[in-house]
């Protein structure tokens, strides 16, 4: 089971809420996201302003609406130095589930490579970390998330779609 308390998702009691300008901006994004100058704009702009928002308020402001994202903390490979980025996750039961398509157009996303090199990190949902180890899903596993995953961000279909290389990590508390 997972350490934390609960949670934290924008649309739920005792969280502030943005439901119309998220889900306008959602829309904006997944349309946007799907394209050479959304990624861009997504790694360049959103994702660090993503990040400091979720950070100064523990989760409870978000830039994607009600699609629920954690920050992962992983070990950068040659750096070795800890990176953190927002990710969208599901949660099944004790593990969290998380994706990436490349849309073959970009670089490997260097979370990716990160977490393939040293699996090990550490994830933050609202104000409660974990550390985690994370492995690829296994093709029965891929088959029930894909669906969600797509449901949730749109554009990872569209990219898998067009050629894109998916990398879908189940993550795994650590015991201490």
């Amino acid at each position: 089971m997972w350490p934390w308390r609960h949670e934290p998702r924008p649309a739920e009691a005792g969280s502030v809420s943005f439901d119309g300008i998220g889900i306008a901006l959602r829309g904006v994004a997944q349309r946007l996201g799907g394209t050479r100058v959304g990624v861009l704009a997504i790694g360049r702009i959103v994702s660090p302003l993503q990040r400091e928002l979720y950070r100064r308020t523990g989760g409870r402001l978000s830039l994607t609406g009600r699609a629920p994202v954690l920050l992962l903390t992983t070990t950068g490979r040659r750096s070795g130095e800890p990176r953190t980025v927002p990710v969208f996750y599901l949660r099944d039961g004790g593990r969290l589930v998380i994706c990436n398509v490349n849309p073959g157009f970009e670089r490997p996303n260097p979370w990716v490579l990160n977490l393939r090199a040293a699996p090990h990190a550490l994830v933050r949902v609202g104000r409660d970390t974990a550390r985690v180890r994370a492995r690829l899903t296994s093709d029965h596993e891929l088959a029930g998330y894909w669906p969600q995953l797509t449901k949730m961000w749109p554009a990872y279909q569209d990219f898998y779609d067009k050629g894109g290389q998916r990398s879908v990590f189940v993550l795994e508390p650590q015991r201490d």
